[in-house]
């Protein structure tokens, strides 16, 4: 978001921008109160999503990984929504798939726990659109998708 910025005032070159030079601006402001009303949601309601999700993942066969690692899993759920939130705020979708997720399924693999994991976000997700108000949600799910991509398949 700020390269663009910076980008457009420099190529300015002394001069005011023009109707459609701003128009990029007035769209980033738009959509920026929608980014920071989900990320107040999640600030707001995230061990609330990520519990509804465990509970509904412990009906599943991964039940023992809930019953075993359950802190585990809400804390790196919980987690995993901050970082959703800031990748938001900054509109940094391609920052969340260099550094989050491939940090995330590198440690998922080496405790051979991406099965269970691709359950739970695919849960978490759907407790993203039922509870969220469905713009802010499908900003969320956007993250989420690529998060259980990467889980599931690779990046």
């Amino acid at each position: 978001m700020n390269n663009a910025l910076l980008e457009a005032i420099q190529k300015s070159d002394g001069r005011y921008l023009n109707d459609q030079e701003l128009r990029p601006f007035s769209e980033i402001a738009e959509a920026f109160q929608a980014r920071i009303a989900a990320y107040l949601y999640i600030r707001d309601h995230s061990k609330e999503l990520v519990i509804n999700a465990l509970r509904r993942l412990i009906q599943t066969p991964h039940r023992q990984v809930v019953q075993e690692h359950g802190a585990q899993c809400q804390r790196d759920m919980m987690y995993t929504l901050e970082y959703i939130a800031k990748g938001l705020l900054l509109r940094d979708e391609d920052g969340f798939m260099e550094e989050y997720l491939v940090w995330m399924q590198n440690i998922l693999r080496a405790f051979h726990r991406q099965d269970a994991c691709v359950v739970a976000y695919k849960l978490l997700k759907e407790e993203v659109r039922t509870a969220m108000p469905a713009d802010q949600g499908n900003m969320v799910v956007l993250y989420l998708e690529k998060l259980i991509e990467a889980l599931d398949t690779g990046i």
